[in-house]
């Protein structure tokens, strides 16, 4: 064999090998679920000790005033996800909340809100595009918390 048709095999399997590979991620990734989550603290407090607080958007904040009773949401942090359809996802959205979310068979999702480290909320059902999910933690004083998950288009 010539240094040419070397070259040339060598090519072709490293090609052949690239394929599979973005082949085997493409198929592992069908089925996952692309979600973002805001944490977000439900006050009567006009104005968050901690700066670093923001307001939410006022669409969200229009939806969250429609069922719960604070008067100011804060947006606490947000993160973008992804949940395969084969395992579940742990997310830290602070020290003390973290969520896991599981797809289940026949398209539901399985998730579960945790507070500094005990399960506050399991719940399971459907996220449609464009639709959003609340799940409520504590209510404390003036004070809760809640988790928002809204669908994102995968890339």
């Amino acid at each position: 064999m010539t240094t040419r048709q070397l070259a040339l095999a060598l090519l072709t399997s490293i090609g052949f090998h690239a394929f599979l590979l973005g082949n085997s991620t493409f198929a592992a990734d069908a089925g996952a679920l692309h979600l973002q989550a805001q944490l977000i603290w439900g006050t009567d407090s006009d104005q968050p000790t901690d700066k670093s607080l923001k307001r939410i958007p006022p669409d969200l904040d229009k939806r969250l005033r429609r069922i719960f009773k604070w008067h100011n949401y804060f947006e606490v942090t947000q993160t973008n996800f992804v949940v395969s359809a084969t395992k579940p996802s742990q997310v830290d959205m602070s020290r003390e909340c973290r969520i896991e979310v599981a797809q289940q068979p026949g398209g539901d999702v399985e998730i579960q809100l945790f507070g500094k480290g005990k399960l506050v909320v399991k719940k399971r059902q459907r996220i449609l595009p464009g639709e959003t999910v609340v799940i409520a933690g504590d209510d404390k004083d003036y004070n809760a918390w809640f988790v928002v998950l809204n669908p994102l288009k995968p890339r």
